[in-house]
């Protein structure tokens, strides 16, 4: 199974809709988004997304009121977490949060083959204990080219994947 983990949105619009697009293409089935997504008008860009969506909630959490009920009127494909998500995808036990020092904690917990988080807008891939830490960097683009991360769960790899400029 492959799935698209992405993070630190900040309403960006145009990169998040590449992103999704992005993923579609490359088969990604599932989207784990890191946090700071924002305003709840950016669940609109992930509705073209076929698969499942799982979001937590980061520092800029934007409207929660308002982003708790646009997730709830597409619960049948998006769940919001809240600010901690446990998954499991092809037998791989998932942890994501979008701090990066929690991340770091529970990769080093034992309880998971793959922590995801956000929040420093770099990519990052470090194998700690038994466990992979990622970040899939920035879709905002801000501190670095914009990107996310590609995981196929059989093999655990993990691809950086760069957004189109087109």
């Amino acid at each position: 199974m492959k799935f698209a983990v992405m993070s630190d949105s900040h309403d960006h619009i145009w990169n998040l809709r590449r992103a999704v697009a992005q993923a579609q293409a490359l088969g990604a089935e599932v989207i784990i988004h890191c946090g700071d997504l924002v305003s709840p008008f950016m669940l609109e860009e992930l509705d073209p997304f076929p698969g499942r969506i799982h979001l937590v909630l980061g520092n800029n959490a934007g409207d929660l009121v308002l982003l708790t009920r646009y997730c709830l009127a597409r619960r049948d494909k998006v769940q919001l977490h809240g600010w901690f998500a446990v998954m499991d995808f092809g037998g791989i036990s998932i942890a994501c949060v979008h701090d990066h020092h929690l991340a770091r904690s529970l990769a080093r917990s034992g309880d998971f083959r793959l922590v995801c988080f956000g929040h420093t807008h770099h990519w990052h891939v470090e194998r700690l204990g038994s466990a992979l830490l990622v970040n899939p960097g920035e879709i905002l683009g801000r501190k670095e080219s914009p990107g996310w991360a590609l995981v196929d769960s059989e093999i655990l790899e993990v691809t950086h994947v760069l957004l189109d400029r087109g």
